[in-house]
């Protein structure tokens, strides 16, 4: 696997690839003189380089993370690289720690925390014109709060609350960023992004109540009691999850 390879070899050879792939930048401009920095090697900083503009009357430097994937973590760039790669791959955390032996579970749930986060903010930020759903479709609806954790612990407590939904069998979906969770506001967002007649599945949230009544067929299921609908049979994956 290359992202192990990377691991294992030049600090040069990591830079190179992320600068291929765009995932750091391959030149940047001295915000002093205008010029281009001069990417140096560097003995004493865990990447091995820096950008840097040396002047007569100044002495510029710039992280090779600046702005990117990396910028602001202690972690080395091919061990983020990892720890994404396995959080793509659904890789336990256990699993992860193990694999490292020197990386902290609290370390690895909060890179999955940024992982997830990232995604959620690229899909509230699409412009959903089409509605999902249609007669005899199912559709999933959750809602979900994404933000940093109070304390490393728990759940999290400090962001923005997310409503979404997902057209099971296809990639169909829909994400928004919502105020509040009440029946009014979480209808509103159903009726605008799902087609009447579809099979709406959502947990047992006062809200979507009144769903029945918008021309929808509406299923719900407990998670804290089981995954399964014990009338209808049917299951359901909360969206948090995807």
């Amino acid at each position: 696997m290359l992202v192990y390879k990377l691991r294992d070899g030049s600090k040069i050879d990591v830079i190179k690839f992320c600068m291929d792939v765009n995932w750091i930048a391959k030149e940047y401009v001295c915000c002093k003189c205008g010029e281009k920095m001069v990417l140096s090697e560097r003995n004493d900083i865990s990447d091995g380089y820096n950008w840097v503009c040396r002047q007569s009357d100044h002495y510029i430097k710039r992280t090779v993370r600046k702005g990117s994937w990396f910028d602001g973590s202690r972690l080395s760039i091919p061990e983020i690289l990892i720890i994404t790669y396995l959080w793509v791959k659904k890789t336990t955390n256990e699993w992860i720690t193990d694999e490292f032996g020197y990386i902290s579970e609290p370390t690895v749930t909060d890179w999955k925390s940024f992982c997830r986060e990232v995604c959620v903010n690229m899909l509230v930020s699409y412009n959903y014109e089409k509605k999902i759903g249609g007669v005899g479709m199912v559709v999933e609806i959750d809602e979900s709060k994404f933000g940093k954790r109070k304390y490393n612990r728990g759940k999290r407590v400090e962001g923005k609350w997310v409503f979404g939904g997902i057209e099971r069998g296809t990639t169909n979906c829909f994400f928004k960023v919502v105020e509040d969770q009440t029946a009014e506001t979480l209808i509103e967002i159903t009726k605008k992004y799902v087609e009447p007649g579809s099979i709406v599945l959502s947990d047992c949230w006062q809200s979507y109540t009144s769903l029945k009544n918008e021309g929808y067929t509406h299923y719900t299921v407990n998670h804290s009691k089981n995954f399964k609908d014990p009338v209808t049979g049917m299951h359901t994956n909360s969206i948090e999850g995807t």
